[in-house]
């Protein structure tokens, strides 16, 4: 149950900051869609692009994470 809970309350949250922080981080946000499309794009190439293939993914993840992390942070600074 609680770990439902957490869930729930951080796609609450980031669906709230989602849709205030774009607005005023729009380049942010088209570098996570870019970075989104990417991901799909890697996943789904038959290559594996030198054997970088699954590092360029994780690390690209990461990056996607962290810049959420970014703005959830501002949104919360903003919002206090």
């Amino acid at each position: 149950m609680c770990v439902l809970l957490a869930f729930a309350a951080g796609v609450f949250a980031t669906t709230a900051y989602q849709k205030s922080e774009a607005k005023k981080h729009p380049r942010i946000e088209k570098a996570i869609d870019a970075m989104k499309d990417a991901v799909e794009y890697m996943d789904k190439a038959p290559d594996d692009f030198g054997g970088h293939k699954a590092a360029a993914i994780a690390d690209t993840k990461a990056a996607i994470k962290s810049l959420h992390e970014a703005l959830g942070y501002r949104y919360e600074q903003d919002h206090k």
